[in-house]
């Protein structure tokens, strides 16, 4: 019988012809997305599965225990695995595989888009030109002449850099595994998180979400900020302390936030972000492009094949030295 292969994602909203074309006639493939993520649902679907492509569902150790000995490999689209307890899943003899890198440039191209939106006012005035008001402009700030503070330097916050490079801007990073040698030029290490955020005209996050790091953005941070400086997220919601957020955007103190990711995704009807004039929210659409896609499916179909055919764990797979210790 052919082993079943699941990817929660709705199939007309992501292409997914490479999977299916590179999966056709060798197993079993699933493409169904769970709404709203249900718990019970992603239980009864990932438990008739040997091999589940994870999108935001949640594995904690009640799941991945029932799981053990059914699914055999998780392989999450995307980057993050703040939904997956790694150490669990290998408690559990499942191996869990990311696409590190697949779609980097993407979402940096959204950094970009939300650090000029922030600036210009651009999707107002495109708004306001749909309402029939003309002129729409709102007087904005250039881009050129500012420090940009990229919080993290790993494969995204380095496409980001490459991008701004274009323009006539300050760039300063600070990330505690990366040393000052290792920067690319035009780039200089800030010497504590702290002076990145005092320093910086627009602050970008590029951090991982962690226990350490969940809700490590918050007043203590905006309080730094230079009066009506710009903050950027593109990497996990639960980075920010969002009750702070919406207080130092009330007073002033970050002048506007753009954001593709949120605490809660969907976001609760009630979230006061949703309606302030100062915030640009995405719906966690940065990696959302044909060629990432493609990046990311064809890196996805190498790794669950390795596995399947070969017993091989590839390079991609993050819990490797756990699985090694059970």
């Amino acid at each position: 019988m052919k082993q079943t292969i699941w990817i929660n994602v709705d199939p007309v909203k992501v292409d997914l012809s490479y999977l299916e074309k590179q999966f056709s006639g060798k197993y079993n493939f699933v493409a169904k997305a769970i709404p709203g993520n249900r718990p019970d649902l992603v239980r009864e679907q990932a438990l008739m599965s040997d091999v589940v492509i994870s999108t935001l569902e949640k594995w904690d150790e009640a799941l991945l225990a029932e799981a053990e000995g059914k699914v055999k490999f998780i392989q999450k689209y995307g980057m993050g695995l703040d939904n997956i307890d790694l150490a669990a899943a290998a408690g559990h003899h499942i191996p869990v595989a990311n696409i590190i890198g697949a779609n980097s440039a993407s979402v940096a191209e959204v950094a970009l888009l939300h650090i000029l939106n922030a600036g210009r006012k651009f999707t107002p005035c495109v708004g306001g030109v749909k309402a029939r008001i003309w002129p729409s402009t709102i007087t904005g700030t250039e881009l050129d002449g500012k420090t940009v503070g990229l919080l993290g330097f790993g494969n995204i916050a380095r496409n980001l850099a490459r991008m701004l490079s274009g323009f006539r801007v300050q760039i300063l990073t600070y990330d505690p595994y990366i040393k000052e040698e290792q920067l690319p030029a035009g780039v200089r290490s800030a010497g504590s998180r702290e002076e990145l955020f005092e320093q910086s005209d627009i602050v970008s996050l590029h951090i991982p979400s962690t226990p350490e790091t969940a809700g490590s953005i918050n007043r203590e941070c905006f309080d730094r900020m230079k009066m009506g400086a710009y903050l950027i997220n593109t990497c996990r919601g639960s980075v920010m302390n969002e009750a702070d957020l919406v207080e130092a955007l009330k007073n002033g103190r970050i002048g506007a936030a753009g954001l593709d990711v949120l605490c809660d995704e969907p976001p609760m009807e009630d979230n006061p972000l949703l309606d302030m004039e100062n915030v640009f929210i995405t719906s966690h659409m940065g990696a959302e492009t044909a060629e990432g896609g493609l990046r990311s499916q064809t890196i996805m179909a190498e790794t669950i094949e390795a596995f399947l055919e070969k017993g091989e764990l590839s390079q991609y797979v993050r819990n490797k030295e756990l699985l090694d210790n059970f």
